[in-house]
């Protein structure tokens, strides 16, 4: 068995010790002597065990890693040998489990093939789960453990005594079927910024946020090569917006030309000057702005704005109404039921409208 290490952390009243086992590098035993896993002695602390999942799985999406799903078997492990801390088998001292190993492929994890442990302890039961969390993220070898790339499942263990509160993780890679406690869908929302890249694991392709939604990016070449991104389940993503926020600037990474969104569609921006100065622009796949509305990824942007769009004209009160991508003269608002919310667009497309090229979104 090669163990990488046992470490101590004091941090005020916490401790953190792990231990990580690379399990391509052991074969371990067919038959074992360890000791089965029994029903915890004092009762799992619940709320506490899904509050630090959940940290978890937020700390590894901000980094663009997969959430991890609670395995049944992994958590029995944990709050076994929590209890064990508990109650004193270790002599009240934090310890790493020296049968985890061979516990976790008893128990649902038999085809794993990488494994670590996070353990720590608190002096008081009252210590909220972000402490220990971040007990953990400031010790380099827990840290590894928490973003460790191979891993997809975890257990989770926290129980209290007279002597405190003991926590113990456990990662695998792999477990075995109907082991799943939670699904990816029901990790935290990620929380998503302008410009972030995205990878969605529902379609497999990679987008960058803009104007809060995802504009698709079908190549990295633009940007330089493969960015930094924040991976989201299908739930997560179907959550985005479908289409840019009105106002929005973006421009094509490839050609530099700019465009505004109204309804859903880029309208060309043939100078800064429309619009009082250069303004904040997100940088886009220009694919995306040249195959908009052409289906599947594609249809985070309109080829037209949506029917019912209104835009006032750079530098003056005209407004227009768009109706499949035609340009109607409003005279007045009480021909449409009262007034509605309008985007700025810069005159000359509307006045170019149709005319060819980044002229195209708009018909006259």
């Amino acid at each position: 068995m090669t163990v990488n290490g046992s470490t101590r952390v004091g941090l005020g009243r916490i401790l953190v010790v792990l231990t990580t086992l690379i399990a391509a590098l052991v074969l371990p035993a067919a038959v074992s002597n360890a000791a089965p896993v029994p029903a915890p002695a004092a009762p799992q602390m619940v709320s506490f065990d899904k509050q630090m999942i959940a940290l978890i799985n937020k700390a590894r999406t901000d980094r663009g890693l997969p959430a991890l799903q609670e395995a049944r078997g992994l958590t029995s492990v944990s709050l076994y040998w929590s209890n064990q801390m508990n109650a004193g088998a270790t002599g009240y001292k934090l310890a790493h489990n020296p049968n985890a190993w061979t516990q976790v492929a008893e128990n649902g994890a038999s085809n794993r093939t990488t494994w670590g442990e996070n353990v720590a302890w608190s002096s008081s039961t009252s210590t909220p789960a972000q402490e220990i969390f971040d007990a953990y993220m400031a010790s380099p070898g827990h840290r590894a453990n928490i973003l460790g790339s191979a891993y997809r499942y975890v257990g989770m263990g926290t129980v209290g005594g007279s002597r405190g509160l003991w926590n113990t993780t456990e990662f695998t890679d792999k477990v075995e079927s109907g082991q799943v406690v939670s699904t990816p869908s029901a990790t935290p929302t990620v929380s998503v910024k302008e410009g972030d890249f995205v990878y969605d694991e529902g379609s497999r392709l990679y987008y960058r946020i803009a104007g809060g939604a995802p504009v698709v990016v079908s190549s990295w070449t633009s940007f330089g090569g493969i960015q930094p991104y924040k991976r989201l389940t299908a739930a997560q993503f179907n959550k985005l917006p479908d289409y840019p926020r009105d106002g929005t600037f973006v421009a094509d990474r490839g050609t530099g030309v700019v465009y505004r969104i109204a309804g859903g569609a880029p309208i060309f921006v043939t100078s800064w000057a429309q619009f009082g100065g250069v303004k904040s622009v997100t940088w886009i796949d220009g694919a995306a702005i040249r195959y908009a509305n052409k289906g599947g990824a594609w249809n985070h942007l309109l080829w037209y704005p949506r029917n019912e769009t209104f835009i006032i004209a750079s530098g003056s009160s005209t407004v227009y109404r768009v109706l499949w991508g035609k340009l109607h003269y409003l005279s007045s608002w009480s021909s449409v039921g009262g007034v509605k919310p309008t985007t700025v667009v810069d005159k000359n497309a509307i006045a170019k409208a149709g005319s060819g090229g980044a002229y195209n979104h708009l018909k006259k």
